[in-house]
């Protein structure tokens, strides 16, 4: 949010989340991944287990955010002998950014956390004997929060809690290949269709009176991938899962600042963002 008379306004402190990701996947014992599991009937499957990442969120020409988090994630996935495919996955991570502006100066240390819940729809597909193919669309939610209340900048800036809210369809495929000696190859390539957001700034946090201010916001997009190296060992199967995530959001509307809900002749808005995540998952599949 930009807003005159307000030194930190418009600042999303949103993260951008992207790594470099590691995921280990452990099956019950005898339990090798099967490209045609559903040939016997409904299969369920569950994967837990942490993930680490590193973000970038920018507003170009106003402030940056950057640092590590971590955290867990957990998918739920139910393959049906018609060979539609029903998944559900969700995600928690926290970690410290730094803030830093050339007109309000930098605040490192900052606590962030997000949520993620999504559901999903897929087909798969026998692309060859050794390749399954899995299209699917379907709704997600990412909510983030900013801890920066309480906090002063180098400048004397005073900080305040952010929100962020965001609504979209995934729409993507993956792909599963069997190699030699139990390894299996992965790939999973998926556009973020952005449907709405709310950004929340809680203004009182910085100036006592004036009220948390809402921005809503209907243009954007995202992009994700990942690929995975699995083997398949006697006990467990492992897996390796490198990942991106990226966001691309346009400024919201303008939304009139008030103190003690009366408006005091300023606006505030939330400018146009990027943000990129590389990260390493880490988890078990049974």
């Amino acid at each position: 949010m930009e807003m005159s008379n307000l030194k930190f306004a418009g600042k999303w402190k949103a993260l951008a989340l992207a790594t470099a990701v590691l995921s280990i996947c452990v099956l019950p014992a005898g339990a090798a991944i099967n490209l045609n599991e559903t040939q016997g009937g409904t299969v369920t499957e569950w994967e837990i287990g942490p993930e680490i990442s590193y973000i970038k969120y920018e507003e170009p020409d106003v402030m940056e955010e950057k640092g590590v988090m971590g955290g867990v994630f957990g998918t739920y996935t139910v393959r049906l002998p018609q060979k539609v495919v029903l998944g559900v996955d969700g995600r928690f991570s926290y970690g410290q950014v730094d803030y830093d502006s050339v007109s309000t100066g930098s605040i490192d240390n900052i606590s962030d956390f997000i949520l993620e819940g999504r559901g999903y729809v897929g087909y798969d597909i026998a692309a060859s004997a050794n390749t399954r193919l899995t299209p699917y669309i379907g709704l997600g939610y990412r909510f983030l929060r900013d801890q920066l209340g309480g906090e002063v900048s180098t400048t004397g800036a005073l900080g305040y809690d952010r929100e962020s809210n965001y609504f979209y369809l995934p729409v993507g495929v993956k792909t599963l290949t069997a190699l030699d000696n139990g390894w299996f190859l992965g790939f999973t390539v998926e556009y973020d269709a952005f449907l709405d957001g709310k950004q929340k700034s809680e203004l009182g946090d910085a100036i006592a009176g004036i009220d948390t201010v809402e921005n809503n916001q209907d243009e954007g997009y995202g992009m994700r991938g990942s690929v995975q190296i699995v083997k398949t060992m006697e006990q467990y199967d492992i897996f390796v899962e490198p990942f991106v995530r990226y966001w691309n959001i346009k400024q919201s509307d303008l939304q009139a600042v008030t103190f003690n809900g009366t408006p005091i002749g300023v606006v505030g808005y939330e400018p146009k963002n990027n943000s990129t995540e590389y990260g390493v998952k880490l988890g078990m599949h049974f």
